[in-house]
């Protein structure tokens, strides 16, 4: 590949409990001249105190629906969230929220049921998945379809939820897979879903139209941990979590193309993330974890746990304030950076809407430890292009 470009992005310092714009992107260019065009973004700060939220959606009226233990609804023009009654999920954490009209579906890990809000009446309902085991984190909505995909996580199977009808059906995943998430592309009518802990590992393609597994590709190296999945143009850029590769594969000629490797891994931070892709730029979220995961899925706790919380700075691992930005068409890189003084803003899940860039998270700045720490509560906010 071409000699690599990198390029650091850094946004000025928001102050104070307000929602300030943060303007005035600086570029500093190494090697090259030309830059990444990355939009103006805004740190919104709000009330309410969170842990991480999890991952969000966007209804029919351009509000965000989100949550932990709490659920929140931001209206992204007013820059405002209010705090949604939740006291029927009886506790269950929210893990990945998806809009359809006036509804608002909640996967919450390892639950018999999903739960429904509705909008309208301000009331929710659960209904039962068919299989009562299932470990939801993740799922794909696709646009123009009524139905919501899945991922259980321990049970070898997407459920598909028909929203029409309020029934879900099993699809056995292929070769027995472990499929984490995945995301769509409208070119090609299919999602695209990835292994993580399974191994050999690979990509799986879902035909939308006609509503089954078609191919197992499999990855250039069977150990790679797939975590982010990121399609431009007529490729797919995968990132092998712990080595801080971005493995591209092209869809129309299905074969795999030369890895290139992201500045900092294993130094600055040690996990690519989950991300999105933004104006033609892959991006994702960072960590500074560096263990192997070993997670029992039906239990959702760890199975190994002596350094699991020790990030690659020797101190606890936690996702971080910035995200990687990778440019394809220049072959460079650079660092998405949301910053606030004397806070730590963590920016973990993020969404594409109507050309705007939405990242969702909260302050984990541990002052009487001084370092970042995502046990505690902090403060929640909306980081956003303007």
């Amino acid at each position: 590949m071409d000699r690599r470009k990198f390029l650091k992005i850094s946004l000025g310092t928001t102050i104070g409990l307000s929602a300030l714009a943060v303007s005035g992107i600086s570029l500093k260019i190494f090697e090259e001249s030309d830059s990444i065009a990355l939009p103006d973004m805004r740190l919104d700060w709000h009330k309410w105190m969170t842990k991480r939220p999890w991952a969000p959606d966007i209804d029919f009226k351009g509000r965000l629906w989100y949550g932990r233990d709490k659920f929140f609804c931001s209206d992204l023009e007013k820059h405002t969230t209010e705090i949604i009654d939740n006291s029927y999920m009886e506790g269950k954490e929210y893990s990945h929220c998806f809009c359809y009209g006036d509804k608002v579906y909640i996967v919450s890990q390892k639950s018999p049921y999903l739960y429904m809000y509705n909008q309208e009446t301000g009331t929710y309902s659960k209904f039962e998945l068919p299989d009562s085991e299932s470990n939801i984190w993740f799922g794909r909505r696709v646009p123009g379809d009524s139905r919501l995909y899945l991922y259980v996580r321990n049970r070898n199977h997407m459920v598909i939820w028909h929203t029409e009808k309020e029934k879900g059906e099993v699809v056995r995943y292929p070769d027995n897979t472990d499929l984490w998430s995945g995301f769509y592309i409208p070119s090609d009518e299919a999602i695209y879903s990835f292994t993580l802990d399974a191994k050999p590992a690979r990509l799986i393609r879902f035909d939308t139209k006609k509503q089954k597994f078609d191919a197992v590709i499999n990855a250039p190296e069977t150990g790679l941990e797939i975590t982010g999945v990121n399609p431009i143009g007529n490729k797919v850029y995968c990132s092998d979590r712990f080595t801080g590769r971005i493995f591209p594969y092209n869809i129309v000629n299905r074969t795999w193309g030369d890895p290139v490797t992201a500045p900092g891994i294993g130094k600055e931070y040690g996990f690519l993330g989950m991300g999105c892709v933004y104006n033609d730029l892959a991006l994702y979220s960072l960590s500074t974890y560096k263990g192997s995961m070993r997670w029992d899925f039906n239990k959702n706790d760890y199975l190994s746990k002596d350094d699991e919380d020790i990030g690659v700075d020797g101190k606890k691992h936690h996702f971080m304030n910035q995200y990687l930005v990778y440019d394809p068409q220049n072959n460079a890189f650079g660092y998405l950076k949301a910053e606030a003084g004397g806070r730590y803003p963590l920016i973990c899940y993020s969404i594409v809407n109507n050309n705007s860039l939405i990242i969702t998270g909260c302050d984990i700045m541990n002052h009487e430890m001084n370092i970042p720490d995502m046990e505690k509560e902090g403060e929640l906010f909306v980081f956003r292009s303007v």
